[in-house]
């Protein structure tokens, strides 16, 4: 029965289930129920199982301890009675015994442990007073919170608490410093966007978008006074004003008569109505700006700014917003850092759509012109000479001595002249083929192919199979060179380079770099035959060696065949070690006599 209880026990508490299995549970109850002998003796092996350095069984053994708490008033005497190691060893009150790995395992244990003591409390803890005692303990000395879901303790929480006061430390400065950076780069960014804004008002004069100026007030102001006007007679008449002298205190008197007669107005524009309204779509085509003369120096300094932007400004600025999100700042910093940030991303939007892009070749592209024109310059020009013909005519090339066809006699033989003369230079890709077809041997005209028969087919295609692959080697470099490459290798004297490097590097020949380019080593590893025979040499304690070894015993030296007896079997093997017997028997001198030593003072 107990070595049943053992083995029971062991299996629920090893069996790295998250939940113990109900059937051995089952029986468990029922040893524990036949004497409070075995309910005893299940104790102290749950506790022992408590004690092992392993999270998954302890969670195991407490899940099993939990039910029998339940379920036995004697169960519950035995483990109030040794409360504090059993708080120790489940919820690791004791910092100088922390649970175990694994980790996760360690915290589901805590965790349960938490619940099930607070549990206890509630339905025992009058009855037994060490676990009230108990939860007292936990609750005003270790700071444990039963109400928290992780079931920390209190050195956890202060280890939380310091780690997360550290990294606000931390993030305060950063945003510090982001802040400082801010105000030091703000001024530039502004001016940027700036220069910006005016290169783009030069590049499209014509803004779509409302901005403030003095014709918005007006059409604000008159939008007032008549909510009825259709958008289409406000929009046009603003922009009917717009264009007029920037310091005439109101409209002319024409535009008055028409705002004032607003059928008239309509009559005039040729509307019809006043009931709708007249939208006007634009072509995205349109915004497009084209390169030219007049705006390309607009457009290289548009290109380097977004470049700026783009590479160095938005970074910084979303590095900005990131830091002061995460520091919790909420004040003027991080509305300046958004503001910017909106603001450099409609730059940038707007450059799309006006199709200027900071590209790199743009700018070698629109230089390379400028380059050809200086390299002209340095040109002198001549005067045209007086009747230089640039071509001769065709009904004139025969008396020039020009053929119409170019394959005649002499350009053939001039092509030959000029094909021997790139022959004699060794750097030419001629004088190469012509040395290839000097030195290979003349290529035999290729016999008809015969179709193979299916036997034959598949007799190829299993040699082919069964033809081993060889790799690359550096010797088919140099395969059928009369002269190979000799193997050179740099000779350093001393590896010390402290005052300064060599100078001049020693090259020296090496014999084995050399054989390395004329020879291959192919290693042959054949089919591996297992060991059949053994050393069988006699050992001291009379029995025969029973190594089985390839060639050589390590103990006895080569192996050669044996009897049963173990002696050799050839007779010159049976020689050899009698000869060896009586060099290790031969005495290193006479029996009987001493040897004296003499030493010279």
């Amino acid at each position: 029965m107990d070595q049943k209880l053992s083995e029971l026990v062991e299996e629920l508490t090893t069996s790295g289930e998250p939940q113990v299995s109900p059937e051995k549970m089952k029986e468990l109850k029922k040893i524990c129920k036949s004497s409070e002998e075995q309910l005893g003796r299940t104790y102290h092996l749950l506790m022992a199982q408590l004690s092992q350095e392993h999270a998954e069984v302890r969670l195991s053994a407490f899940q099993v301890l939990d039910q029998l708490f339940a379920r036995s008033h004697h169960f519950r005497m035995l483990v109030v009675s040794n409360f504090q190691e059993f708080l120790e060893l489940t919820l690791g009150t004791d910092h100088e015994r922390p649970l175990p790995p694994p980790r996760e395992v360690a915290q589901k244990l805590r965790q349960a442990a938490t619940r099930a003591i607070r549990g206890w409390n509630e339905k025992y803890g009058t009855a037994y007073k060490k676990l009230a005692l108990g939860f007292h303990f936990l609750t005003h000395n270790k700071q444990v919170d039963f109400q928290d879901v992780d079931a920390r303790t209190l050195a956890e929480r202060k280890r939380a608490e310091e780690k997360q006061k550290r990294l606000d430390r931390i993030y305060k400065e950063r945003s510090e410093q982001a802040a400082r950076e801010m105000e030091e780069m703000s001024g530039e960014i502004r001016s940027c966007l700036m220069e910006l804004e005016s290169c783009f008002r030069l590049l499209v004069p014509f803004d779509l978008d409302p901005t403030p100026g003095a014709a918005w007030p007006a059409m604000a102001e008159e939008g007032g006074r008549d909510e009825e006007q259709p958008c289409c007679s406000k929009t046009l008449a603003a922009c009917t004003r717009r264009p007029g002298a920037a310091g005439a205190e109101g409209p002319p008197a024409e535009d008055r008569d028409e705002d004032s007669d607003p059928e008239g107005f309509v009559r005039h524009h040729g509307l019809g109505s006043r009931e709708y309204t007249l939208e006007v779509e634009l072509s995205s085509d349109s915004l497009k700006v084209h390169e030219d003369e007049d705006n390309l120096v607009i457009i290289h300094v548009v290109r380097d700014t977004l470049r700026l932007i783009q590479n160095k400004f938005l970074p910084a600025v979303c590095s900005w917003v990131q830091l002061f999100t995460r520091a919790g700042t909420r004040g003027r910093h991080l509305e300046d850092a958004i503001d910017l940030k909106a603001e450099l991303e409609t730059a940038l939007r707007r450059s799309r759509e006006l199709d200027v892009m900071p590209e790199e070749g743009c700018r070698r592209e629109a230089a390379a012109p400028q380059d050809e024109d200086e390299d002209d310059n340095d040109f002198v020009e001549v005067p045209e000479k007086e009747g230089y013909e640039a071509c001769v005519p065709e009904h004139l090339q025969p008396e020039c001595g020009l053929e119409k066809d170019p394959a005649t006699p002499a350009s053939q033989a001039r092509k030959r002249t000029g094909s021997s003369e790139e022959a004699c230079d060794p750097t030419s890709a001629a004088a190469q083929l012509h040395w290839l077809r000097r030195h290979l041997p003349p290529a035999s005209p290729p016999s008809p192919r015969v179709p193979l028969g299916p036997e034959e087919a598949k007799k190829l295609a299993a040699e082919r199979a069964r033809a081993p692959v060889v790799p690359f080697g550096v010797d088919l470099c140099y395969w059928g060179r009369e002269e190979p490459m000799a193997g050179k290798i740099l000779k350093s004297d001393s590896e010390h380079r402290f005052w300064k490097p060599c100078e001049v590097d020693a090259e020296v020949e090496s014999a084995a770099v050399s054989e390395s380019l004329r020879s291959r080593q192919i290693t042959f590893a054949g089919r591996f035959e297992p060991v059949q025979h053994r050393c069988r040499a006699p050992r001291p304690d009379g029995r025969l060696c029973e190594r089985q070894d390839r060639l050589k015993c390590p103990f006895h030296g080569k192996i050669i065949p044996r009897d049963d007896t173990g002696r050799p079997l050839h007779p010159e093997d049976r020689a050899r070690e009698q000869k060896q017997k009586l060099q290790l028997q031969r005495p290193a001198g006479r029996p009987g006599t001493l040897t004296y030593r003499s030493r010279v003072w």
